[in-house]
């Protein structure tokens, strides 16, 4: 294959690695905090089984760590990464390059099957969270016959490019920001998620008879682990929080708008566009690269909500793919 022979070990995760596994993400070169294990273990013991895995070069240093669940789909046993998280990827440290990549992905499909597992099902990290290119992975995951097995599509702003907030900012939305300002609309960071929470809920099923992907106990527990990483931004109107964003910094890069909702009641107040105008310039002030808003598309991607990329795509955001690789370990 003309690729220097890379002499690697795969381990399998347990809770005594939980030290070294964070401060690895946290040093690595293309991770977030949703791979910490402090993120993931928020989930009950009994949610997921965990099969995480831990790659050792021969000098039995740490190189790269696969966040991962066994989850069933169509009686099928699956390795797939964090179900319960946005995306998983495989996290590698700086000195990672094509040799490893080359020879760690045929080994983690011969300890999948090993394991009896079905199907591998990676979820990768996008792009714009990296601190350095990584393509090596997604190379060697294609060399080696994984094949997309679905594609989602967020929108984000590239903060760095800006000179002000308002740079891509249509009339229209500027019209709103003013008109929300004058009104006396006001954004606030705040610690009241119980309120912004019962505004999410009525919100997400009033528009799609849906529950939020994390209960109010989890998100205030989130919160007690990433005290300065998730924060509430929210808009009010003479005291009442009318709408608010739920921000995720997953690194040092990104900002994730990870639940965005607003009181039906005040829609006429425009308090969304103003929300994101003030979040937009904080992110640029503290050195954020991009604001990432997320996915607007459904059903794994099959369908597309063009109201809510047209709100995103306003401000000057643009697309991002998510992207998932799939590979089929047994014949049928």
């Amino acid at each position: 294959m003309g690729t220097v022979k890379q002499m690697l070990e795969i381990e399998i995760y347990n809770q005594t690695h939980q030290q070294e596994w964070d401060n690895f993400v946290g040093a690595s070169r293309n991770g977030t905090f949703m791979q910490q294990r402090n993120f993931l273990n928020y989930h009950p013991a009994d949610r997921f089984i965990d099969c995480s895995l831990m790659v050792y070069n021969s000098h039995r240093k740490l190189i790269a760590v696969i966040p991962a669940a066994q989850k069933m789909t169509e009686q099928k046993k699956v390795f797939s990464s964090y179900p319960g998280a946005s995306h998983g990827g495989i996290i590698v440290d700086q000195r990672f390059g094509t040799s490893e990549a080359m020879a760690l992905i045929p080994l983690l499909t011969e300890h999948c099957k090993s394991n009896r597992f079905d199907a591998i099902e990676i979820k990768m990290i996008p792009r714009i969270y990296h601190f350095w290119p990584s393509d090596e992975i997604d190379f060697a995951l294609r060399y080696y016959g994984f094949s997309i097995g679905r594609t989602e599509l967020a929108t984000a702003l590239p903060l760095k490019e800006l000179a002000e907030p308002s740079d891509y900012l249509i009339e229209s939305t500027q019209r709103n920001i003013r008109k929300a300002q004058k009104l006396g609309v006001t954004i606030e960071e705040s610690h009241d998620l119980t309120t912004y929470w019962r505004i999410l809920t009525n919100n997400l099923k009033e528009r799609h008879n849906a529950e939020p992907t994390h209960t109010l106990a989890e998100i205030l527990d989130l919160t007690n682990r990433y005290p300065e990483s998730i924060k509430l931004f929210a808009a009010f109107l003479q005291g009442e929080m009318v709408s608010g964003v739920v921000a995720f910094l997953l690194n040092s890069r990104v900002i994730n708008c990870f639940y965005i909702a607003s009181d039906n009641r005040y829609q006429s107040l425009r308090s969304g566009e103003l929300l994101f105008y003030q979040l937009i310039s904080w992110g640029m002030k503290k050195g954020f690269y991009y604001l990432d808003w997320g996915i607007s598309t459904e059903d794994k991607g099959l369908k597309i909500n063009q109201g809510l990329f047209d709100f995103k795509e306003k401000f000057g955001g643009r697309g991002v793919l998510r992207e998932m690789y799939n590979l089929e370990l047994f014949d049928d």
